[in-house]
């Protein structure tokens, strides 16, 4: 928009220098005739020329300013689509706050008892386990696959987990992580070696 105001201003001011000239030709021409009485050229065919690039400078300022509501008439459009995309952008959000409501009570207990199955092993218990058992098992390995173990049990639905499967799901899983959690009372392994968590008391 900034370009075409400037060809605008400069349309405007090629128009006004043509007039000057058109009107110093004009007066020259009568101060030479009045003087000499005679006057050299063809100021008949200088008169006509200006009046040829007055016509087409005329053209050229209609196609500027036609370019200039055409500039503004897509502008307006972009606001339009803009003040649009801006508003559908507000609904999406205002959905998405709703969406992201406080869940509802039986949510929010079944989240709690979900926080509530997994107590983080303290230094102090895991040092009541023997040395044979744990090994050179590391406190935060062990929290870390009870917090998984926690994790993958609190869908209800699901039922005891081999080794194999907790391998695939990334679980930090070792002999001696598990051999620590059932010393611990916090975990129990069938006879096929699968795994659940035991209730507490």
């Amino acid at each position: 928009m900034e370009t075409v105001d400037k060809l605008e201003a400069m349309f405007q001011k090629a128009e006004a220098d043509i007039e000057y000239v058109e009107k110093r030709l004009k007066f020259d021409f009568m101060a030479n005739v009045r003087e000499a009485g005679s006057f050299e050229g063809n100021p008949v065919q200088l008169l006509e020329n200006l009046s040829a690039i007055k016509a087409r400078h005329s053209a050229l300022c209609t196609q500027v300013e036609e370019i200039a509501a055409e500039q503004k008439r897509s502008m307006d459009s972009i606001r339009a689509h803009l003040d649009t995309t801006v508003q559908l952008v507000q609904q999406l959000q205002n959905t998405a706050d709703v969406q992201a409501m406080p869940t509802s009570e039986p949510e929010t207990q079944a989240q709690s008892e979900s926080r509530n199955m997994h107590e983080e092993v303290s230094e102090g218990t895991f040092e009541t386990v023997p040395r044979s058992v744990r090994g050179n098992l590391k406190l935060n390995d062990l929290n870390m696959l009870n917090k998984q173990l926690s994790e993958y049990f609190s869908d209800k639905n699901r039922g005891p987990i081999s080794t194999q499967r907790m391998k695939k799901l990334n679980m930090k899983v070792s002999d001696s992580a598990m051999k620590t959690l059932q010393h611990l009372k916090l975990i129990e392994l069938d006879k096929k070696g699968l795994v659940s968590l035991l209730a507490k008391d």
